[in-house]
């Protein structure tokens, strides 16, 4: 497969105008789309991809109005898997993520980087696409990917999944189906995940993603969905707690309740995240201004969610 069906120049500009958005997000999206199509192909009984999320909530759901380019999946695992011993599971999990990589270069991907930790439990690829726009500023100049070995707490839901070319072309969706992490899930891994890497940050680093802003804007938009959850709040819990060793000692020494009150701290006393949500949120979003959250907006939301947290 070489993705001779890929859309031209003249396509991109056609639907990016109809989006009111850079040609590049229309480009990236339909490569991102491609690319679950693969995995989700590789899935099987033992091993089945949940899809997760930013790009979920806006691909499976429509509950986000900004671009997202990142892929994360969950990995729902069988009861007959979980039996394995842990040497046949990491060597399952590593036959998987093999196929995995040789199915996206079959496909016509790049595979640069795979990374593997907690005896595959943990899968990250990046994967170059062939592009044929200039370079675009808010975007990763490749398709990053995220498997986590653990399976969804709460219900999944099917979705079909067409990327924004196949809508306009009035096609059928790429993902006819797929498996999505309920949006109430996905709210609780991004509050936690953003509040350990917002307290052990350090923008020298040339590992540091000022995208990670995009997680406020994100929680902004579910908030109504999630003050409406009964399974929000221990989902929060769980998940923190889960969560406590991922920061190292800036953060394990932190309860839940003192990281998210860090982390707001962080926010009102950094004066460079509203720079870079301008950047990566409201200049990567689809929706008109009105319907972006500003900054404080978004970070008052994060406050009442945070305030969820059981005491």
């Amino acid at each position: 497969m070489s993705f001779s069906n890929a859309p031209d120049a003249i396509t991109l500009g056609r639907v990016a105008g109809a989006l009111a958005v850079d040609e590049a997000f229309v480009e990236k999206d339909w490569f991102v789309v491609q690319a679950i199509a693969v995995l989700v192909a590789v899935g099987g009984e033992d091993i089945v991809p949940v899809f997760s999320g930013g790009t979920s909530l806006l691909k499976g759901y429509g509950l986000i109005k900004r671009f997202s380019e990142d892929i994360d999946f969950k990995l729902n695992l069988s009861a007959a898997f979980a039996e394995l011993s842990g040497g046949q599971r990491r060597r399952a999990l590593g036959d998987f993520r093999d196929k995995l990589a040789d199915a996206w270069k079959a496909a016509g991907f790049n595979v640069t980087d795979v990374v593997a930790r907690d005896a595959n439990g943990f899968l990250q690829f990046e994967m170059d696409y062939p592009s044929i726009l200039d370079a675009h500023d808010a975007l990763r100049p490749h398709i990053l990917a995220e498997l986590s070995a653990k399976p969804p707490r709460l219900t999944v839901q099917g979705r079909p999944l067409a990327s924004y070319v196949a809508q306009f072309r009035r096609a059928d969706p790429e993902v006819g189906a797929i498996a999505c992490v309920d949006p109430v899930e996905t709210a609780a891994d991004k509050l936690s995940a953003f509040s350990w890497r917002s307290l052990v940050r350090d923008r020298a680093s040339a590992k540091d993603d000022p995208a990670i802003v995009r997680h406020l804007h994100d929680l902004a938009a579910l908030e109504a969905a999630v003050s409406a959850s009964s399974d929000f709040p221990a989902l929060l819990a769980e998940t923190l707690v889960t969560d406590t060793g991922r920061g190292g000692e800036a953060t394990a020494k932190l309860a839940p309740a003192d990281r998210l009150a860090a982390m707001l701290d962080t926010l009102r006393a950094d004066a460079l995240y509203p720079l870079e949500y301008a950047r990566f949120v409201e200049g990567m979003a689809f929706a008109g201004d009105s319907e972006v959250p500003s900054f404080e907006e978004a970070v008052a939301a994060v406050k009442r969610l945070s305030a969820l947290l059981p005491s």
